[in-house]
């Protein structure tokens, strides 16, 4: 008598196999119908997690950056006429002593701001770097405190679109800000930041100094 399993046809598929290339079939159909639906998108395919699709693709953000590149720059923020007198006064004071001015946008309600104070801008290797080569200037910030800011103060906040205080802005002679740190940073960062600015600027400034400071920063441990 013959096996029943030898009655079956060679053709015969078990039902697993059925199933996974029924799971594979729709799956690829999906693949081809989120592809034309998004012609931007890219799937990501991780060896283990989420497959993401990614809006937009590398090739979109490539030809994004084109586009602004070759975009003409936004016009700054308009000063008022008094704003931008004193502002263009502080500019050339700083020019005729050979320095940077430096904008530092505080408010004396808050702690970050006083711990800055205290700790960074004390520091006597930061403190001599703005000295030697800053004119420093404080914008203070009053509008929690009396519901007001001089009217200089707002303008400068909205020119360089300050949102935190403390936040440091150096301003070259076009008026356009060279750096920037915001919050409160330790001694090092200060350092750092100051000094990255003052070499940004000598190269391409003529006839800026391209020394930095007559005491150069050489132990970390006392920042």
């Amino acid at each position: 008598m013959m096996d029943s399993k030898s009655e079956r046809s060679v053709s015969y598929m078990p039902k697993w196999l059925v199933v996974a290339t029924t799971l594979f079939v729709v799956m690829r159909i999906g693949d081809v119908f989120v592809s034309r639906m998004l012609p931007n998108a890219v799937t990501i395919k991780p060896v283990n997690g989420i497959a993401w699709t990614q809006i937009p693709s590398r090739e979109q953000l490539v030809a994004e950056a084109k586009r602004l590149a070759a975009a003409p720059a936004k016009p700054v923020q308009e000063l008022s006429p008094q704003s931008q007198e004193q502002l263009q006064k502080l500019l050339a004071d700083a020019k005729a002593n050979n320095k940077l001015l430096l904008l530092e946008f505080y408010a004396d309600w808050s702690d970050p701001c006083k711990k800055m104070e205290a700790t960074s801008m004390s520091n006597s290797q930061v403190s001599q770097l703005v000295d030697d080569r800053f004119m420093p200037v404080r914008i203070n910030d009053t509008q929690k405190q009396f519901g007001v800011n001089a009217r200089f103060v707002a303008d400068l906040q909205k020119r360089y679109r300050v949102f935190a205080f403390p936040t440091l802005i150096i301003v070259g002679e076009d008026e356009s800000p060279v750096a920037s740190l915001i919050g409160n940073c330790s001694s090092l960062t200060t350092y750092r930041f100051l000094s990255r600015a003052l070499a940004t600027v000598t190269a391409v400034r003529n006839g800026f100094s391209p020394t930095l400071t007559s005491q150069s920063f050489t132990n970390t441990s006392q920042l």
